[in-house]
Order: structure tokens, then sequence, then C-alpha cells
């Protein structure tokens, strides 16, 4: 397990003081990041070597979220290799060693000229695993439902990654954005599974979709390929 403490600042945090939900996902993208550059399956195993790591799905369940200026730790952990799928799990607590809330997700690994799937990207690298009865569960395949369309976006440079597509933090933001101050005021978020099913590039018309229920069923469509499905239970 490798852990880092954060605080949660001031754009960190929403308009009630608390955490945002793009801000968790950015935590666990970085801790994520770095401990993989820890394991040696980064930067100079991917990039540098024409690969890059991309995140298929997410589940995080959310106990309670963290407050503005709280210091928290996020830990994360990698588990049993799934043949070209690398689940990786997180925790999150605060200074006395609560549990805030627990997140899944399972990761590839992509070559950067075609996109296709490298089935042996790291030959002799056995990664270290474990695992914790408290643990989220692997996100699955969330079923498709009909939805109405709610939003429409256009992909700019500060959306776009390190690997040339919209950021998977700022999905998040996309997602939050299509609903006003009052909604969140009266619906608090309790899980989130998130499935990523094709990228989306800069320049590009994203258009967002809701059965408007609860759970909250929410599919990001460019063109009529869907890019990106969400299922969201509020409290």
């Amino acid at each position: 397990m490798y852990s880092k403490k954060y605080i949660v600042g001031p754009s960190d945090a929403d308009q009630n003081l608390n955490a945002k939900l793009s801000t968790l996902f950015v935590y666990m993208q970085d801790i994520a990041m770095e401990h993989a550059e820890v394991l040696n399956i980064g930067k100079s195993s991917t990039m540098d070597k024409g690969l890059m790591w991309v995140i298929t799905r997410y589940s995080l369940t959310i106990k309670r979220l963290p407050r503005y200026l709280e210091e928290i730790t996020v830990s994360t952990y990698p588990g049993d290799d799934m043949k070209f799928l690398f689940p990786r799990y997180f925790e999150m607590r605060d200074e006395k060693g609560n549990l805030l809330l627990t997140a899944s997700s399972t990761w590839a690994v992509l070559n950067q000229a075609d996109h296709h799937i490298n089935f042996t990207p790291f030959p002799g690298i056995t990664l270290p695993t474990e695992h914790h009865d408290y643990e989220e569960p692997l996100p699955g395949k969330i079923a498709p439902q009909d939805a109405s369309l709610i939003d429409t976006r256009h992909v700019r440079n500060s959306d776009v990654d390190i690997n040339k597509h919209l950021n998977n933090t700022r999905y998040i933001e996309y997602l939050t954005d299509s609903h006003d101050y009052d909604f969140y005021r009266s619906n608090l978020i309790k899980h989130v599974a998130l499935e990523y099913k094709k990228e989306i590039k800069i320049n590009q018309q994203v258009d967002i979709y809701s059965n408007n229920s609860n759970p909250e069923y929410i599919q990001v469509k460019v063109g009529e390929d869907t890019c990106f499905i969400a299922e969201i239970c509020y409290y």
C-alpha cells in the first residue's frame, strides 16, 4: 500500500465546503501515477516506450466527504492482474483513521500508435498485490438505459491530459456541472460507478444525457458514439 497526505484546499472544495467529487478523482489519479513510478511501471515503462495507461472503470462509495482544510490520507494498492486489466484499489481516511471512502478501478495499457491494448506491457515485472475485507468491489458493466439530453460541452485545451484526450477527472466535472447548486444541496452523492468506453479528443462536442432518476444513469456521447457511462446514487 502506498499512502500520501492531502489537505483539502480552497480550489478543492465546493460551495458547501466539502471536497468536490472531481477533487477525489484528482487525488486518486495522482497517487496512482506516483505509485506506478515507485513500482517501475510509470513513465519510463510506458510513455518512453510508446505506451500509455488508461482507466476503463471506476467504483467509489462515499461514507463522508472530506471537508475544507481537513487533512486526509489517500492510499492505493494494486490487485490481482486480470489478463490485460490491472485492478487498483483506493481508500481515504481522516486524521483519526476513520474510513471516508473506498474505491476500485481497472486500468489497461495501450499502444500510443494505434490505441490497441498491449497484452504484455511489463515483461519481467511482477506487481505486488494485497486485499482488505473492507475494499471496494471491482467495478462491473453498467447496463444502458433511456436518457434525455441535459447538457452540451466542448473539449478545450485545459480539458486535455498528457495522453492528448479528455482527462478522466474532467469527465467528473462535466457530470457535476450538469446540475445546479440547489440540486447538490439536497442530493448528496453516495456511490459512483464509471465506465470509460471511448476516448474524447480536443474540440469535440460532448452531449450529456440523463434519466433524471436516483440512481441517475448518465451517458456521454460524441455524435452517435457512446464514450462514457456513469451511474450515481444519491442520499
